[in-house]
């Protein structure tokens, strides 16, 4: 096998750099042995089992795929080089990327609208939706494939119940991510763009947004929490206690110390700061955690992380300020 590096255009007819193997019969696939990524093709039609078939590139590569391809390796890069988590450990031993019907060869364009980490098959997952009239891959979007990575490393760390408050707990943590890693390495806070999965949203907008929940009908404070009725199922159709609906009061806790600021007008925290806050919050966490919980986690993992700093109090009020804005009191 050798390894060669790629350059190409994706979806967004952006240029990407990949690395790929190529075989003893000269023939190229998707896959960088050093972030362990492999991407495959998996058509329910033609497919008899998970991963699939390796992506080879005659004559050329597609652009969907180089998305999907380009923005997990990123990802991975991230959780790398930023957070610390290294490529040899839990999920990123082997992260495996199937895309689901990318050949757009499907009888009456059926699609799977949705994307996940699978814990069955250790590996994500992504089908297709209608964007503009055609067929997209949900991997097409960095932040998309970065909000299902996420869920892994979560998963892998804490495994928080996927349910009620913990389960909404675990929808933002992957959306903060996402967020932060989507608009990487632009330092500049002010210029990010807020949202999530634009394009596969209603009417091609946004699924969510981190700085304003509620124009997406979600709840910013803990006053209008949606809490699971007595007689309904954690299961059953109301999305495992309305964890996607009620994951929008953290996120906007993650907004507000993503952009808060110090008496100069200055950021107190840059995104690699918050990146890790989270992440080592994470580790202070359990599966029944809730946003409380949480809160706690970061300010434990700031008072390590700022030990030596001078502004540490006015980061920590920072902190605190950010969460009991939308009503998660310490």
């Amino acid at each position: 096998m050798a390894r060669h590096l790629e350059k190409a255009f994706d979806f967004f007819r952006q240029r990407r750099i990949f690395c790929c193997e190529e075989n003893t019969r000269n023939i190229k696939h998707l896959e960088d042995t050093l972030l362990n990524v492999s991407t495959y093709y998996y058509n329910h039609l033609v497919d008899d089992s998970f991963p699939g078939r390796n992506v080879t590139n005659p004559p050329s590569w597609r652009r969907q795929v180089i998305s999907a391809h380009a923005n997990t390796c990123d990802v991975i890069k991230f959780f790398r080089d930023v957070l610390g988590y290294e490529a040899s450990e839990g999920f990123t031993k082997k992260c495996i990327l199937s895309l689901i019907s990318i050949e757009d060869t499907l009888p009456n364009r059926l699609s799977w609208d949705n994307g996940m980490w699978s814990k069955d098959y250790q590996q994500l997952i992504f089908g297709q939706g209608v964007v503009r009239g055609r067929l997209c891959s949900l991997a097409v979007n960095k932040d998309i494939v970065a909000h299902e990575l996420a869920h892994a490393l979560i998963i892998f760390i804490c495994a928080l119940d996927y349910k009620e408050e913990s389960g909404a707990l675990e929808e933002s943590y992957a959306d903060i991510f996402a967020v932060i890693i989507a608009n990487y390495p632009n330092t500049n806070i002010q210029e990010w763009n807020w949202k999530l999965g634009d394009g596969f949203g209603q009417k091609g907008g946004p699924v969510r947004v981190l700085n304003h929940p509620a124009k997406f009908g979600q709840p910013e404070h803990m006053d209008d929490y949606r809490y699971l009725l007595d007689t309904q199922s954690a299961c059953g159709d109301n999305d495992w206690g309305w964890l996607h609906h009620n994951s929008g009061i953290h996120n906007k806790a993650g907004y507000n110390l993503l952009t808060a600021k110090d008496s100069q007008g200055n950021f107190f925290f840059s995104p690699d700061l918050v990146a890790q806050l989270f992440y080592q919050a994470l580790y202070y966490l359990r599966p029944n955690s809730d946003f409380r919980d949480s809160r706690t986690a970061i300010e434990m993992a700031a008072k390590t992380l700022f030990r030596k700093d001078g502004n540490k109090q006015e980061k920590l009020e920072a902190i605190a300020i950010a969460f009991n804005q939308v009503g998660i009191f310490s």
